[in-house]
């Protein structure tokens, strides 16, 4: 398999040498001893930060860059969860009422700072592998500079929960099934215009107006992510849910009201930065995958549906005009073709795997689908084994063939397909549709798409034979041998 993924690392510097060091105190002085123990006020909008796992994280790290020397006293519920308590939380940063605070990127446009905007963007950022290398590279450092008209300084953007919809009566999966719905979000406007233009009516309020929403009749859907979904019980209020699927992550930034900062002296901004950069390197790995929500959910009620690919491409179509507003911006539209270029380089995760004792809705054909078999009457585990043999009688060109035999295993499900081979830790992904006796292979890391005509045996296992033109290597790694089904 060819190798397609960028990696990117992140260097942390050890600030906490300087635990030793003869510089400023937390007290902004330069005397000897140990500095005077500080505690630092921290506004979360919410009931607490099982919701937030990095912003816990972040907490933690202070105490330990510091050595216990500053503390981080979180207060939850700052805006008593009304529909603006983002907004609530970074005025108190602003005007020194909290020391820190985080705020969800989504509710920054509503406060005039667009830099953040990119980051949800309707169905950019669709996986946690994306997610990950984002947050990695210079986009949120960019993004940060346009805290300062709020006159709070921004320390990191923490990766977050990947965000479906989510309804009471049916998923939703095509735009047609948006039209007339009231869908609950935060206040937002890229989100807002995103519900929009999918055919909805956005409903922004807080988590109890959500619930009030959803018991009463007066909201029909939301949009959130699989952890919060899973901590709130929602399955008896909205229980379908579209798993393949991805509006937004549910990014976060850090804020400091800058004069404590300041105040805190060299060596204790240098504890407060490096706990922020430490949490924002490790905060994808604490927000995903999403495997273990959809297992654990459902078993308690929730119903999970896969849009077809037809369906994915409508909504993508559907959001359209917001990109043509969110280019306008300079700056954001930059920033969108920054993530464009991670995320041909990047390899999705697969979605995650509904367990065979739960209820799941098989995507709807659309009506360009019509004559095509079930994408689902594929769905199964197939592997096969490329040897040496197979490279040479193939004529790849491969002059060093210690990596084979190489066995290929391929996931098939509802649409989405994901391929490892075992000589590469990488994971290929994308989506398919079957037409008649073809297959069609989309692979978005690559910007390419595979034609192959498509037979299956007595056992279910699959024979592809290509259809032209394509890429010599693709032809020998998908097509060389059968595909056995094993699961």
């Amino acid at each position: 398999m060819r190798r397609r993924t960028a990696h990117r690392s992140v260097v942390l510097t050890a600030v906490v040498a300087l635990l030793a060091s003869a510089c400023v105190g937390t007290q902004g002085t330069k005397a000897g001893g140990d500095p005077q123990p500080v505690t630092l006020r921290m506004a979360d909008p919410y009931a607490d930060l099982t919701y937030e796992p990095p912003v816990g994280d972040f907490v933690k790290r202070v105490g330990n860059n510091s050595d216990g020397r500053i503390r981080v006293d979180v207060v939850h519920k700052w805006g008593n969860l009304k529909p603006d308590a983002e907004r609530q939380v970074v005025e108190a940063v602003a005007s020194g009422k909290a020391d820190l605070a985080w705020v969800g990127t989504r509710a920054l446009d509503t406060l005039g700072v667009h830099s953040f905007q990119a980051l949800n963007a309707p169905l950019m950022i669709d996986s946690y592998a994306l997610q990950k290398q984002v947050i990695a590279s210079d986009v949120p450092r960019r993004m940060l500079k346009g805290l300062d008209k709020l006159d709070v300084t921004g320390l990191a953007v923490l990766a977050g929960g990947l965000r479906k919809p989510v309804t009471v009566k049916h998923p939703l999966l095509g735009p047609d099934d948006w039209r007339g719905l009231r869908i609950q979000t935060f206040p937002s406007r890229v989100q807002a215009d995103a519900i929009q233009a999918l055919g909805a009516e956005p409903v922004q309020v807080g988590p109890e107006g959500r619930t009030a929403g959803l018991k009463s009749g007066k909201i029909d859907g939301v949009e959130i992510n699989l952890s919060t979904y899973a901590h709130n019980v929602m399955e008896p209020l909205a229980s379908h849910i579209t798993l393949n699927v991805t509006l937004w992550p549910e990014t976060v930034v850090l804020l400091v009201n800058p004069a404590r900062l300041a105040k805190l002296g060299d060596r204790g901004e240098d504890w407060i930065r490096a706990a922020a950069e430490q949490a924002a390197a490790h905060s994808a790995d604490l927000v995903g995958p999403d495997d273990k929500w959809v297992a654990q959910r459902c078993g308690n009620g929730a119903q999970f549906a896969r849009a077809s690919a037809t369906e994915v491409r409508a909504l993508r179509d559907a959001v359209e005009p917001v990109y043509q507003r969110l280019d306008k911006d300079p700056q954001t539209k930059a920033l969108l073709a920054d993530i464009r270029r991670l995320k041909r380089s990047t390899s999705a995760e697969p979605v995650p795997a509904v367990p065979s004792s739960c209820p799941e809705k098989s995507a709807t054909p659309a009506p360009d689908d019509q004559g095509a078999t079930p994408a689902r009457d594929l769905d199964g585990t197939y592997r096969w084994t490329l040897t040496k043999d197979d490279a040479r009688k193939y004529g790849t060109g491969d002059e060093d063939l210690s990596h084979y035999p190489s066995t290929m295993t391929m996931t098939l499900r509802g649409g989405d397909w994901s391929m490892k081979s075992s000589s590469s830790p990488e994971t290929d992904s994308g989506t398919y549709t079957v037409k008649g006796d073809r297959v069609v292979f989309d692979w978005p890391s690559t910007s390419s798409q595979l034609t192959f005509t498509c037979s299956a045996d007595a056992h279910g296992s699959l024979r592809l034979s290509p259809v032209e033109p394509m890429d010599a290597g693709d032809r020998f790694v998908w097509s060389t041998r059968p595909w056995t089904k094993v699961g």
